[in-house]
């Protein structure tokens, strides 16, 4: 279970990456355009609000998209600070949701909605718990599921935690990187 989905991150990686050099060479100049105007109306702290609230709530907005605001506007001349906060505020979106999670499960029809999958996987979350965590902070999938999940199914808040600050804040880092040069590996010059 753990390669499949191992597997299927690298592979919707290697699309997004593909995506999103080919739209950034492309649109490049509205993509700039775009993002200044961002950052102009909303600032950075309106872009860890948007990611406080995507990582913590399921939500159809990928939050790497604000990783492509930092990357194509002058937010990106200090990125590593901001790439490092964004990477702060998504863990601790990522326990929010844990802890909504947990209340969550409190509930007798939440009880019943995750039964069968508790009873079904209860061994592998005992075995992989940390694991699980870890490949849900990783992968493009929404972390917020993961950190839901993880709370209704009683994972230990410090596995959480830990999986999250080891494995989420350097895929942040990763994915600026990655959508920072793709640029450079689809222009002509």
């Amino acid at each position: 279970m753990i390669q499949q989905n191992l597997i299927k991150a690298l592979v919707a990686l290697v699309a997004f990456i593909v995506a999103m050099g080919v739209l950034g060479f492309v649109f490049e100049d509205e993509l700039t355009a775009g993002t200044t105007w961002v950052v102009q109306r909303i600032g950075f702290v309106g872009l860890a609000a948007i990611l406080m609230v995507t990582d913590t709530l399921v939500t159809p907005f990928p939050p790497d998209i604000l990783l492509v605001v930092i990357a194509k506007s002058r937010l990106s001349e200090e990125w590593p600070i901001y790439v490092g906060i964004l990477g702060i505020v998504s863990v601790c979106a990522g326990m929010t949701g844990y802890g909504i999670g947990r209340w969550l499960g409190h509930f007798e029809w939440s009880q019943r909605l995750f039964g069968e999958f508790k009873e079904d996987h209860r061994t592998f979350i005992r075995k992989y718990g940390f694991w699980a965590v870890a490949i849900g902070s990783i992968t493009p999938l929404p972390y917020s599921v993961t950190c839901w999940t993880a709370g209704v199914l009683g994972i230990r808040w410090s596995m959480v935690l830990a999986a999250s600050v080891l494995f989420r804040i350097p895929r942040i880092y990763l994915y600026y990187w990655l959508l920072s040069t793709t640029g450079s590996l689809f222009s002509l010059g």
